[in-house]
């Protein structure tokens, strides 16, 4: 699965799709954690694909935005 299907399955809109890679390189003053493109993502990866660990998703052994942002890095790599 691409990024960008992911976006979209997560319900992400136009502004959110095009701030991700920025988010994900690090380069937008935003804060990835304070965004509704992180509170979709989220739900997405722990409550609909399940891929998020129960630790990482409850912030007991990870970040869950850490997790996310790392991710959708690793399937931009893979590509």
């Amino acid at each position: 699965m691409t990024t960008q299907e992911i976006y979209i399955k997560a319900g992400l809109d136009n502004q959110e799709i095009k701030s991700m890679p920025y988010y994900i390189e690090g380069n937008l003053d935003d804060d990835f954690f304070d965004s509704t493109a992180y509170e979709k993502l989220y739900e997405y990866f722990a409550f609909v694909t399940y891929e998020m660990p129960y630790g990482t998703a409850k912030a007991r052994d990870g970040d869950p935005d850490i997790w996310i942002l790392d991710r959708l890095e690793e399937l931009n790599e893979s590509r």
